[in-house]
């Protein structure tokens, strides 16, 4: 007797295809929520200037000091489409130097730690899943 499907295969496929673009969406939002939270802290406007756009950077700065901005930006990723380059950037002329140790709160950075961590961040998302 042949084995039958209790699902038609291309609605299997759209299920699994709709679980990965969660599970990327949700890396990708982590990773963004750690740098945005790993920034360093005097007026809050360096945190609240992280951007989060598709298919280009945006270095746009605003004066806000609201720290939870960048927070709020980060939570873009959960809605942006997967496929395509999301970016995380930040305009303020100082955040290269911030990235590389001009900070006592950040020495090491926060891109480059959260990079660094990144393996980690995917095979928590992945945990979470089961």
């Amino acid at each position: 007797m042949a084995a039958r499907w209790s699902i038609p295969l291309d609605k299997l496929a759209e299920q699994q295809k709709e679980r990965l673009q969660l599970a990327v969406r949700k890396i990708t939002f982590e990773a963004f929520r750690r740098v945005v939270q790993r920034s360093p802290v005097d007026t809050g406007r360096f945190r609240a200037n992280w951007n989060v756009s598709y298919g280009a950077p945006d270095y746009t700065t605003t004066l806000s000091t609201e720290q939870g901005r960048g927070t709020a930006e980060a939570g873009k990723a959960l809605t942006l489409p997967v496929g395509g380059v999301v970016y995380l950037s930040n305009g303020l002329p100082y955040a290269e130097r911030l990235e590389y140790g001009w900070s006592k709160q950040a020495p090491a950075g926060m891109v480059r730690v959260t990079v660094a961590e990144f393996d980690f961040i995917v095979s928590g998302s992945a945990r979470a899943e089961q």
